[in-house]
Order: C-alpha cells, then structure tokens, then sequence
C-alpha cells in the first residue's frame, strides 16, 4: 500500500460535537476524511482503550495539511 492510499487515525474527541467540528472544517477545505466510533462516544463517555472516543480518519499524505488547518482559529 501506497503513502498516499493509508488511512489513519489523525485524532480522537470526546463528545461528537467536536469530532464533527473537525470533520465539517476538514470538509469545507475539500480534505477526504471520516469518523468512527462516534455512536460509542453517547454510550460510553470516559475514553480508555477499549472505546478511544470519537476518531477523525484521514490520508496519511494529508496528515501536515490537516494539522494546519485544525490548528488555526478560522
């Protein structure tokens, strides 16, 4: 598998509200990505490594763009 075809885990969050924040932001700037595991997010609120929270996927290749765009106040 290709860099640019790896998928992985960029962030986990605690509430859905914030993973989906990232992910409209990352949308509107036409970056791939998708959550997972936020329906286990209402069940169980306290993260540990059985249910890690919310976790935002995106293109290892997007990894630096991503940062970039998460990390500023837009």
């Amino acid at each position: 598998m290709e860099e640019k075809d790896k998928i992985i885990v960029y962030a986990s969050f605690d509430t859905i509200v914030e993973a989906n924040l990232a992910k409209t932001k990352l949308d509107a700037y036409g970056i791939p990505c998708f959550l997972s595991d936020e329906n286990f997010v209402s069940l169980y609120p306290i993260r540990n490594e059985l249910f890690p929270g919310a976790r935002l996927h995106v293109f290892e290749k997007d990894k630096s763009r991503v940062a970039e765009i998460l990390s500023s106040e837009d």
